[in-house]
């Protein structure tokens, strides 16, 4: 006796269809967001890391690591590019004929913010960011991020003036080239490496951090405090891709 199957009508095929794409349409935006959190984390906590370690790697070979030691312009990109594997040698804002698709743009001695797709990290706004604080040298190490540098030199009531080391975490050739997103910055202070915002670094940034990572601030500066956030908030990355 031939046993005969019932197989399924086209209109269940279809409202099967219909309901896996619906589930699809919910879920997988998630697992994307989530994906880009987690890269942005680990893209995050390596460049930390890496420069945390060419500081001390430094302080190994008996060269001093104090801000005070750095109080000519450019010396702590001098000194630093050392430790690490440089593929590009971006130079300083004023050096000519660079790779400006990764490297900062040329600034002809003026404020460079036109020259450079950085944006704040208002979301919201096309603020371009204040680009001045990147412009004392910087490069590109061997796994594509690009580290810059503010160190101005001089000394102010006696104290070095700030030294901030930022780094753009994927690279300038990759977006979104947004602080805070991908864009983050550090000071060496003469306690160490420390997140921009964080106690014992600049008093502008430090007294109220929150003022230079908000949603809603149109500041150029706006982003400089949120390597801060990302360090104290084991969630930075999951609020900041949600929804995107």
């Amino acid at each position: 006796m031939i046993k005969k199957f019932k197989g399924f009508t086209l209109g269940e095929i279809l409202i099967a269809m219909g309901v896996i794409a619906i589930v699809a349409s919910l879920t997988l935006p998630q697992l994307v967001n989530g994906q880009k959190a987690a890269q942005g984390r680990a893209q995050f906590d390596t460049a930390y890391s890496l420069i945390a370690k060419s500081i001390a790697d430094m302080d190994a070979d008996n060269i001093s690591v104090l801000p005070s030691s750095y109080t000519t312009s450019q010396s702590l990109y001098k000194a630093l590019k050392n430790y690490h594997r440089v593929t590009i040698d971006c130079g300083d804002y004023s050096a000519a004929n660079k790779n400006t698709s990764v490297c900062i743009g040329y600034s002809g001695g003026n404020t460079n913010d036109k020259f450079d797709n950085y944006y704040i990290y208002n979301k919201n706004s096309q603020t371009k960011a204040y680009m001045n604080l990147f412009d004392d040298g910087s490069f590109v190490i061997n796994n594509g991020m690009l580290i810059a540098f503010e160190n101005p030199g001089g000394v102010t009531n006696g104290n070095p003036n700030p030294m901030f080391i930022s780094v753009d975490i994927n690279g300038k050739n990759k977006l979104p080239n947004r602080y805070g997103w991908d864009l983050f910055t550090f000071e060496l202070t003469k306690t160490g490496l420390l997140p921009l915002g964080a106690d014992g670094t600049a008093t502008e940034y430090s007294k109220n951090p929150e003022t230079y990572c908000s949603e809603t601030s149109s500041s150029n500066k706006n982003g400089a405090t949120c390597a801060y956030y990302a360090v104290t908030d084991k969630d930075y990355f999951t609020k900041l891709y949600k929804g995107h």
